[in-house]
């Protein structure tokens, strides 16, 4: 499922729409999709000395 919603997110898809597509709420995706990004963006930090 967050594979749909990462393409369409990319695909410049609302996220309302997305959601209502894959039948969560519009909420419920923004916080998956913001916790998503913020490991991404944490996994890709380079190491501290």
């Amino acid at each position: 499922m967050l594979a749909v919603a990462l393409r369409r997110r990319d695909a410049k898809e609302s996220v309302t729409a997305i959601a209502e597509h894959l039948g969560v709420g519009h909420s419920t995706l923004y916080r998956t999709l913001t916790t998503y990004d913020e490991a991404i963006a944490t996994s890709r930090e380079p190491d501290s000395p």
